[in-house]
């Protein structure tokens, strides 16, 4: 045999002994596998945080809507007819003081009449000097008999009817004087002008309205309440209003109506609202009242999924497997949800991932997350 020969037959017989070789390898590699995967199982499909629903006091409340308007309104309108308004010093959303000048009339006329019914003091007083001189004159002729009885009675008369006289020239002084303070139109209490109808110029009658204020700046949410309702609301319980903006302002019930409307059967509980807030009269806004706390269990929004419309929570089994539950919701506050039935606090729920999980996975749970 040829050297060549004998290489070709050498070389032929170490391929098949590395084809043996690996083929030994690979089939005890694949029985390692299928050894280990009939020991773990499948894989898991998601590291999960575990939690237990917890106490929490959440408050009974009743949920209502209303107007809001203003506490007290005040009219403040024209005492004095007939002067045209000289000056108009605020307008609607001004902040006013009580007895703050709001306006003034002309008061060229009523000056003149003031004057005049000065004057008219002046002579009526004048007068009644006059009178009271020649009634004590008349009572002393009548002691000496020089005067007859009716010369004395003219001079007394003639005595009242200048006293008379004086009153009612002191009426008209004084009726003057109040027609002056009149021109100036002043706010009867603290608060903020509503509306305004005094225009520069404008001249009214007697009791034409000038300005509205609402008193104090005070608003009030007047909740309409059904029977039910009403009879568990009291005075002091504070209440929660949501303004057509989203933003919330918090108040007081103040007070119950005493009756309920004949046509809607509603009654009004009289909320009054929290100061330097963004609430406007006339807005209308729904809200609720706080009747007081229970306690009941919870668990984080991210803890419900939510399928079908219908909520749900996966539990994890002893064997890091889960099981998807349905629960009843009530009540949210913030990230905080009501969970009313489905679980309990020994119940071992799925704290967040629950939309990538599916009943019967198994999951591996970490410590983190996990209370009690």
């Amino acid at each position: 045999m040829t050297r060549s020969r004998r290489l070709a037959v050498f070389g032929g017989i170490l391929a098949v002994v590395l084809v043996i070789a690996a083929i030994a390898i690979t089939s005890r590699m694949g029985g390692t596998r299928t050894k280990q995967a009939k020991n773990t199982g499948p894989a898991a499909a998601l590291t999960v945080q575990v939690i237990h629903p917890t106490p929490m006091n959440w408050p009974r409340l009743v949920t209502s809507s209303g107007n809001i308007a203003a506490w007290q309104e005040a009219i403040v309108s024209a005492q004095i007819g007939g002067a045209p308004i000289a000056e108009v010093l605020v307008d609607v959303g001004d902040q006013v003081k009580q007895g703050q000048l709001l306006a003034r009339f002309d008061d060229a006329n009523i000056q003149a009449n003031l004057a005049q019914a000065r004057a008219q003091v002046s002579e009526a007083r004048a007068n009644l000097e006059q009178a009271n001189s020649k009634a004590k004159r008349a009572e002393q002729l009548k002691k000496t008999n020089n005067l007859s009885e009716q010369d004395l009675i003219a001079a007394t008369t003639a005595k009242k009817a200048a006293e008379a006289q004086l009153k009612s020239a002191e009426a008209r002084l004084e009726s003057s004087r109040l027609d002056l303070t009149y021109t100036k139109v002043v706010a009867p209490d603290d608060g903020v002008i509503s509306s305004r109808s005094a225009t520069l110029g404008k001249v009214g009658g007697v009791g034409a309205e000038l300005f509205r204020l609402v008193r104090k700046d005070r608003l009030e949410w007047r909740a309409q309440l059904t029977a039910d309702q009403i009879v568990n609301v009291k005075p002091g319980m504070h209440a929660n209003i949501q303004l057509p903006d989203g933003r919330e302002v918090e108040g007081t019930v103040r007070q119950l109506a005493p009756t309920l409307d004949d046509n809607t059967r509603m009654g009004i509980a009289y909320v009054e609202l929290a100061s330097s807030t963004e609430a406007r009269a006339g807005m209308y806004a729904s809200g609720t009242i706080v009747l007081g706390n229970e306690t009941g269990m919870s668990l984080p929004s991210t803890a419900l999924v939510n399928r079908d419309g219908r909520d749900y929570v996966f539990l994890v089994t002893k064997d890091n497997r889960v099981t998807l539950e349905t629960v009843s919701t009530g009540r949210r506050r913030g990230a905080d949800v009501e969970i009313v039935a489905g679980v309990d606090a020994k119940s071992p729920v799925v704290e967040k991932g629950g939309a990538f999980l599916n009943d019967g996975d198994r999951v591996k749970v970490t410590d983190q997350g996990a209370s009690s």
